[in-house]
């Protein structure tokens, strides 16, 4: 048989609950960090595209005396930019400019892009992601200009 001594052996109630508010913490702890790094990889992910991608359109300048198509209308004047940008894709694509299709930011959004070459006022294009939130011209947007003006 088996014998109970008075006092038993193990951990108590208050005990089990501390450990298990300290785990909790130490874990959202760690999880918040996770989202900061994956921000970041977010965020040097679409200026790489970026990157690529005014590299491409300068090349594709430089052939064609001009900057690729848009399309009918300013893929920058819509929050988030809409797909009018696969008309710029396609052309670079098409055109060995570039390996691969960059459709969407690493949020989901087509990229935006702003042709100004020659035909404003200002004569300055560039390429941008509306970032995380989703809404062009706000603080977490990345933005590169491709042409300053028509002598770019």
């Amino acid at each position: 048989m088996i014998k109970l001594s008075k006092f038993q052996k193990g951990f108590t109630l208050i005990e089990l609950l501390v450990v298990v508010a300290i785990i909790g913490l130490l874990s959202s702890v760690v999880l918040a960090s996770l989202n900061s790094a994956r921000d970041k990889a977010k965020y040097s992910r679409a200026k790489m595209d970026i990157d690529q991608l005014k590299k491409a359109m300068l090349i594709y300048k430089i052939d064609k005396g001009e900057l690729p198509p848009l399309g009918d209308n300013c893929s920058a004047c819509n929050n988030p930019p809409n797909s009018s940008w696969t008309l710029t894709i396609d052309a670079l694509v098409g055109g060995g400019y570039m390996g691969g299709r960059i459709d969407k930011d690493p949020w989901g959004n087509y990229y935006g892009y702003d042709d100004n070459d020659c035909n404003s006022n200002s004569g300055v294009s560039y390429v941008f992601t509306a970032g995380a939130d989703k809404i062009s011209w706000t603080a977490d947007d990345y933005n590169v200009v491709i042409t300053n003006s028509c002598a770019d």
